[in-house]
């Protein structure tokens, strides 16, 4: 299969890539995609593009994303698109790519990683603790949903942020120290720090997820994300 890239940036403190439609906010953590321009060109496919996305009871359009970004955005792009295809977050030279040329020797190293209601779950080591955390480029900070994470830390700041689906967030903030685990349980690539506030479990806690890691692990190390799993390209 051939490869399309597309550029990968940031702006705003969020994760954008350049479609020909415009700049479309990346949000691994949803499942659904919306816009205004009608439809989405992405891996050589245009299909139809609805002006909001209902999930979870809710409706959610361009204007909850104006809540997060001032700048050009000409919508958001979910796992609804982004699912379909092998998809690699080379934040690092810029690019998204999309397809495959290489065999399994070029994936890298596997990660523990699971599908959870649709969006990705990755394991993380952190602090002495195996966690389980959502991976969710649209997050602009990370989250952990057990004070007992971060105790011991230095308050490093304090967030502000809004989430669609929970509202106005308003946390401490700390910078939380972790590394990423393979499908065997073993801890690999380098130490790296997210800065977290903390969330009361609620919907996340009963889907599993201990922690939120936002886009900023793509400064670090390339994700390699196909249908049913993902790896880290160190």
């Amino acid at each position: 299969m051939s490869t399309t890239s597309y550029r990968l940036f940031e702006s705003e403190n969020h994760l954008f890539v350049q479609l020909p439609e415009g700049p479309f906010l990346v949000d691994t953590g949803s499942l659904m995609s919306f816009g205004t321009t009608g439809s989405i060109t992405f891996a050589g496919e245009t299909s139809p593009l609805h002006e909001r996305a209902g999930m979870l009871g809710m409706n959610i359009s361009m204007s909850t994303i104006r809540k997060l970004v001032t700048g050009p955005c000409s919508g958001l792009i979910g796992m609804d698109v982004l699912g379909k295809h092998t998809v690699r977050f080379h934040l690092r030279a810029g690019e998204l790519q999309i397809g495959d040329d290489g065999d399994d020797a070029d994936r890298g190293l596997m990660l523990a990683s699971a599908s959870v209601m649709g969006v990705p779950m990755i394991g993380i080591h952190c602090r002495g603790s195996d966690l389980r955390a959502l991976f969710d480029t649209g997050a602009q900070y990370g989250y952990v949903l057990q004070r007992d994470v971060v105790d011991g830390l230095d308050v490093a700041g304090h967030i502000t942020d809004y989430n669609p689906m929970l509202g106005d967030i308003s946390s401490d903030s700390w910078s939380l120290p972790y590394q990423l685990i393979d499908e065997k349980g073993a801890i690999m690539g380098p130490l790296m720090h997210e800065t977290v506030g903390f969330l009361e479990a609620g919907l996340l806690g009963m889907i599993g997820a201990d922690a939120i890691i936002g886009w900023h692990v793509l400064e670090g190390v390339d994700l390699l994300m196909v249908p049913g799993g993902m790896s880290v390209i160190l």
